[in-house]
């Protein structure tokens, strides 16, 4: 059941991202350059999307109570690790209550893997024309770039996570 309704909300998202020509990178891009909002117009929709899924499914889950965790302070991620016999602190300015990159919760490594992973997405995203979604929308069009792009992607995530995260960790632990 999961993978059909997974399908058929990626060919509906798909087909609406390549109508619309949705892309956030595309967005903030053209705001700066030529003032033109099209494309931001998108950003808030999807932002206003979002917000508005989490309250209408928070009625039908009880995982989606603790959204958002900086508000009430509940930690999902710390109930999980008792039960793999992991300890962890509580940190009053921790953004997500665990890391999810090598278990360390100090919120100064969070905000530097953010940095470094904030600015190479969005680098990489205006040098290559568009952000990950809309790459993925070019990619399903037959674009070879975006293909390329979308392999670059995962080969950086997997670097990312396997080496630069655990390193950048490790300095301030």
């Amino acid at each position: 059941m999961h993978l059909w309704a997974t399908f058929i909300l990626g060919l509906i998202f798909g087909w609406l991202g390549q109508r619309v020509r949705f892309c956030t990178i595309g967005g903030m891009r053209d705001y700066y350059l030529i003032r033109d909002t099209r494309l931001l117009k998108g950003l808030f929709g999807f932002l206003l999307g979002a917000f508005l899924g989490f309250l209408v499914l928070g009625s039908f889950s009880s995982a989606l109570k603790t959204f958002p965790w900086f508000l009430n302070g509940k930690s999902v991620f710390l109930s999980k690790w008792s039960t793999m016999g992991l300890q962890a602190q509580v940190h009053p300015l921790l953004p997500v209550p665990g890391d999810p990159i090598s278990f360390s919760p100090n919120v100064v490594a969070h905000l530097v893997l953010a940095i470094i992973g904030g600015f190479g997405l969005g680098f990489l995203g205006v040098l290559a024309g568009g952000c990950p979604f809309r790459q993925h929308v070019m990619a399903a069009e037959g674009s070879i770039s975006a293909m390329a792009y979308l392999l670059g992607f995962l080969v950086g995530a997997l670097i990312f996570h396997k080496f630069i995260g655990p390193f950048v960790s490790s300095i301030f632990t």
